[in-house]
């Protein structure tokens, strides 16, 4: 199905949900926004990150790198109220990778998403659906210092996600089909991630909760080798699902730059997040 008439069909959704809803907003709704599994290389939120490269996926090799990265899911229209919301959202991510050991903290590449998702709770079961489209780019030093040529990363995606909560631990599974790609890699991608969020402790009158994340995916077009990302640190619980979070940071297997997506990479370092 073409990106336009997938985008017609969840705009079909918000029109054609006109029925009142008692004693809920139905624009721009108070629930939980869509979110990506805690150790996600894609995130949710505002997240500064600096890592130690033990295996780099780019010509700088290892060393010390930043990334500034922000991702958002807004509800737009609650498509059923009540105990069980469904609701019809917006979101946009961008991710940018510095080169920290070069001195003008080159700019390695630059990745780009956007879309739509529908999210419902459901008792215990938290599924949810995105369309969204990537766009990949070089940095200008990178490619100047050498050489380098951009891969046309362009292309519209479909993921279909399953959330389970059993108290503090939430399984998740995802599964990805490429609809349209401008280097011909199209196919299908899996993700599995396991998360902890434990109760709120108060050291020093603070409010702290304990999280720990694994993620693990794997894409058909590098052959299924599985890529590992892991998360253990603390957040400050705020109102309105906002959060603030300190955290370690790891990750094992292929490159979470588009650019370099072949390549292995390997990288430990510290994350600051603010859920938006």
């Amino acid at each position: 199905m073409k990106l336009w008439r997938c985008l017609c069909v969840l705009s079909a959704l918000a029109l054609l949900s006109a029925l009142p809803l008692a004693a809920q907003q139905r624009w721009l709704p108070d629930v939980v926004p869509f979110s990506y599994p805690l150790a996600s290389p894609r995130v949710t939120g505002l997240v500064g990150r600096y890592i130690r490269t033990t295996v780099s996926d780019n010509e700088f090799g290892p060393g010390t790198e930043g990334e500034a990265a922000i991702g958002a899911n807004f509800p737009i229209v609650l498509l059923r109220g009540g105990p069980r919301p469904i609701s019809l959202g917006f979101g946009a991510e961008v991710y940018g990778r510095f080169n920290l050991t070069n001195p003008k903290s080159a700019l390695v590449s630059d990745d780009w998403t956007v879309g739509f998702n529908v999210k419902a709770e459901l008792g215990h079961w938290r599924p949810a659906f995105e369309l969204y489209h990537e766009s990949s780019h070089l940095g200008d030093e990178y490619r100047d210092d050498f050489n380098a040529t951009r891969l046309d990363w362009t292309r519209e995606l479909a993921t279909a996600w399953l959330g389970y909560l059993a108290g503090p631990l939430t399984f998740t599974g995802g599964m990805t089909r490429v609809l349209r790609d401008q280097l011909g890699l199209t196919g299908w991608a899996g993700a599995l991630a396991a998360d902890f969020r434990g109760g709120i402790r108060r050291p020093l009158g603070i409010g702290l909760a304990p999280v720990v994340g694994v993620y693990a995916d794997a894409w058909e077009d590098t052959d299924w080798k599985m890529s590992t990302s892991a998360r253990i640190g603390v957040v400050i619980p705020g109102g309105s699902h906002r959060e603030f979070g300190f955290g370690f940071i790891g990750h094992w297997g292929l490159s979470t730059q588009r650019q370099f997506y072949q390549a292995d990479s390997e990288y430990y370092g510290v994350e600051l997040r603010f859920s938006l």
